[in-house]
C-alpha cells in the first residue's frame, strides 16, 4: 500500500488560509486550519497522524544561491527557479520563507520529502485564467470542475469540499506531488540553490 502525499497551499502562521490537499488510497480530500491556530503546528499534526511519504509546498524553501556564498550565483533577488517560472522573489516574502524552510526541516527529521512546487504554473496550464482563476465564488466553481474532471475514475474526489482558492491551490499543489509519484514531473532551477517541482 502507497503512503499518502500532501499538497499544501501555505499561509500566513494565523490567518487561517493554509489548507493541506492529502491523497490516500484513491481518495483526496483536504484539511484546512482555522484561523487563530498555528498553520505550522497543524501540517506537523497531519503529518504525524498521516504519515506521508513526501509533500509539495507553495512556498519557497531556499534563499537565493548567492546567501550560501556560492560563487557560482550572482542573483541577490531570484534563484534560477524563479527566473525560469517568473515567480516572485524570496526575498520580498520573507518572514514566510523563513517559517517554510524551518517546516521543511522538521517534516524532513519525519523522514517526509519535502519539494517546492508552484500551483499557478499548473493553473496557467489547465487555462484556469480564462474562468477566472482567484476570482470570484463563480469562478472557483467553474475552476473546480475542470479540475476535478480531470482526475480519472478511480480516484475519489468531491469538488463540493474546495470552498476557497486556497483549497484549489492545494489540489493544484498535490497534482505536482501525484505527477512526481508518477515519475512525470517537471523541474525548474539548480539543485545547489534550489528546485521547483511542477
Amino acid at each position: 500500500m502507497s503512503k499518502p502525499v500532501f499538497g499544501i497551499d501555505y499561509g500566513s502562521k494565523l490567518t487561517g488560509n493554509t489548507v493541506i490537499a492529502i491523497f490516500n488510497e484513491g481518495h483526496i480530500f483536504f484539511m484546512d486550519v482555522d484561523k487563530g491556530v498555528d498553520a505550522d503546528r497543524f501540517i506537523l499534526n497531519a503529518a504525524d497522524h498521516f504519515k506521508p511519504s513526501h509533500a509539495f509546498i507553495d512556498a519557497p524553501l531556499s534563499l537565493p544561491g548567492v546567501y550560501s556564498k556560492n560563487r557560482q550565483f550572482q542573483d541577490y533577488h531570484f534563484r534560477q527557479a524563479d527566473l525560469e517560472l517568473h515567480a516572485m522573489s524570496p526575498m520580498f516574502l520573507g518572514g514566510l520563507v523563513a517559517r517554510a524552510m524551518e517546516l521543511k526541516a522538521e517534516l524532513e527529521r519525519k523522514d517526509i520529502e519535502v519539494m517546492e512546487t508552484y500551483p499557478k504554473i499548473l493553473a496557467m496550464r489547465f487555462k484556469l485564467k480564462a474562468r477566472g482563476y482567484k476570482g470570484n465564488r463563480l469562478a472557483l466553481r467553474d475552476c473546480t470542475k475542470a479540475i476535478v474532471k480531470r482526475f480519472n475514475e478511480n480516484i475519489e474526489i468531491d469538488g463540493d469540499d474546495i470552498t476557497s482558492w486556497h483549497h484549489l491551490d492545494a489540489l493544484l499543489a498535490l497534482i505536482s506531488a501525484m505527477n512526481h509519484t508518477n515519475g512525470q514531473c517537471e523541474v525548474y532551477g539548480d539543485r545547489e540553490e534550489g528546485l521547483i517541482y511542477i
